[in-house]
């Protein structure tokens, strides 16, 4: 991920953090839903996530390559 200058979720206008990326943010919840069955994470489950699924997540969405799931930008 990079940085960006506005601190605000392209998405749902949030403050975008990695919590709120990986935990909160609507648009991913379809993601987060495939892959652990749940559409929110708690701080407790993003402590119990291993690197592979923080990165397939990651994946899945497209931010890793600075962009948004297809059809969402």
């Amino acid at each position: 991920m990079r940085i960006a200058e506005d601190p605000s979720c392209p998405v749902c206008g949030e403050m975008e953090t990695s919590f709120h990326f990986i935990a909160e943010c609507p648009m991913y919840a379809m993601v987060r839903w495939e892959l652990q069955g749940k559409d929110s994470f708690s701080v407790e489950d993003l402590a119990n996530l291993s690197i592979g699924d923080i990165l397939r997540f990651t994946k899945e969405t497209g931010r890793s390559q600075g962009g948004m799931l297809p059809g969402h930008q």
